[in-house]
């Protein structure tokens, strides 16, 4: 499936697309953390985290202002904090750190610089950095970095991995990750066809804009203000300058965020077993993290006296 979809405001979807797919619902939620504190007479010695801790840099590109670089490392520490290789720092204190002090991670830059400031701003164990480079036919040269932040750095990676585009950079990231965790190859791999696919074979989401509609985005749940989801979930004008287009926006409190988030489903979309679909969405956010699910659900048709619907 394909999504090209919209802004999230605290959240904002907008515009979904796909190449074959069945997208039921996404669901967003604002992750965050929360820390319980108990109180004992006597408290057991808890034993140090011999996991390192590590702070992935916004990862340069050129005429951008740095956008495709800083997308690249999002899509790095989203895949990185699944695979639980490392502790990671949080973005925001990483960029709060690099802002306070006027640091750019530049590519170019020594090891020892980059190393140095991960130790003294962050107490980190490893720093990773690099740039990403566009190429022929809009494929992607992501050059890793990665050292190790003692007295004396390492580095522990210094390589490119090639994604074929953009829609693909998972699968160059994943083989990044894959080395470092030190595991086997995957049998399958990308295929070019994919994206033929993709580019040729029609959205099977319907009204992906939300765009279409009167009381409600045609083809996807009906919005009452006064009970769906308790006005969470709305269908609102897309905050563009030019003040055009329509989204749906999600807004909801820490707790709904940080547990089982809003949900808004689309049309029933049909799929087959053994293909494979793809997914995109764009989205803004106000909030530290976003998390999109992508919903399945089989069908299972009435049984005795029971009506559809």
């Amino acid at each position: 499936m394909r999504i090209e979809a919209g802004h999230v405001n605290g959240l904002i979807m907008n515009e979904t697309r796909t190449s074959k797919t069945a997208v039921i619902g996404a669901v967003v939620a604002c992750a965050f953390s929360v820390a319980a504190a108990f109180g004992a007479d006597v408290a057991p010695k808890e034993e140090p985290d011999p996991t390192p801790v590590i702070a992935v840099f916004d990862f340069q590109s050129m005429g951008d202002d740095g956008e495709l670089g800083r997308w690249v490392a999002d899509n790095i520490r989203t895949r990185m904090a699944r695979k639980r290789l490392y502790v990671m720092i949080e973005q925001m204190e990483v960029s709060e750190a690099v802002t306070a002090r006027g640091f750019a991670a530049d590519y170019d830059l020594p090891i020892g610089k980059v190393s140095d400031f991960a130790r003294e701003n962050l107490a980190s164990d490893l720093a990773m950095w690099g740039r990403v480079d566009v190429g022929a036919g809009g494929s992607l040269a992501i050059r890793v970095k990665l050292a190790t932040t003692g007295e004396e750095p390492e580095l522990v990676m210094n390589e490119t991995f090639i994604a074929e585009n953009r829609h693909v950079t998972s699968v160059a990231v994943n083989e990044m990750l894959r080395r470092l965790a030190g595991e086997e190859k995957p049998k399958e791999e990308y295929q070019p066809e994919w994206d033929k696919a993709w580019e040729n074979n029609p959205n099977l989401v319907k009204n992906p804009g939300f765009e279409e509609g009167d009381d409600h985005p045609a083809h996807w749940d009906r919005l009452n203000t006064k009970d769906y989801h308790h006005n969470m979930v709305r269908w609102v004008t897309a905050p563009e300058p030019n003040g055009r287009g329509k989204c749906i926006k999600f807004v909801m409190d820490a707790g709904i965020a940080g547990s089982y988030g809003v949900a808004y489903y689309s049309d029933p979309v049909d799929t087959s077993a053994g293909t494979r679909y793809r997914f995109s969405v764009r989205v803004r956010s106000e909030a530290p993290t976003v998390k999109i699910f992508l919903k399945h659900y089989a069908y299972f048709p009435p049984r005795g006296n029971e009506k559809e619907g």
